[in-house]
């Protein structure tokens, strides 16, 4: 989860390096997708660009690690250089949450122990905090009040009503 890549001194030559080591999974926003991958980045955790205009660079970034990227956005684009899954769900109230790209990216690692293709945990990942997402925020009234609904709704969540949620 390469967050604020490009603008972050320190940051952005670790996460490169970080990919010679081969990860499983990346995700990021289009803008870190972008940085991570030698492109100018975007401004900290806040995208500038697109997921669309990132699936070039994380193409680039599965060349190198061999894995699947992951890239956030109102439609989240998840790429393993042979296949490329789209998946519009989520809320966006998401973006107002500080560590919701983390929260996801914890949940994309433990998904990559389930399975030995990298693009199926991260899509399994995504779907499931997306769709938890959109069920937390009907019962919510904001973002301050979505965290623990969506915690509520990650718990509730089965293969069962996950599959039938999912719209690719």
């Amino acid at each position: 989860d390469p967050t604020a890549i490009g603008i972050a001194p320190v940051r952005t030559p670790l996460a490169r390096r970080l990919i010679e080591q081969r990860p499983t999974a990346v995700r990021g926003n289009a803008s870190e997708v972008i940085g991570l991958a030698g492109g100018r980045g975007g401004r900290g955790a806040d995208s500038i660009d697109h997921p669309e205009s990132a699936v070039r660079a994380a193409c680039r970034l599965v060349e190198r690690s061999g894995g699947a990227v992951a890239i956030s956005g109102a439609v989240d684009h998840l790429v393993d250089g042979r296949r490329l899954a789209l998946l519009g769900h989520g809320h966006p109230w998401l973006t107002q949450v500080t560590g919701a790209g983390c929260a996801l990216g914890a949940l994309m690692a433990a998904c990559v122990t389930c399975t030995e293709d990298p693009l199926l945990a991260a899509a399994t990942a995504t779907a499931a905090y997306t769709v938890a997402a959109e069920r937390a925020a009907e019962l919510s009234r904001g973002p301050g009040s979505l965290v623990p609904a969506l915690l509520d709704e990650l718990a509730l969540l089965t293969p069962e009503s996950l599959a039938a949620a999912v719209q690719l």
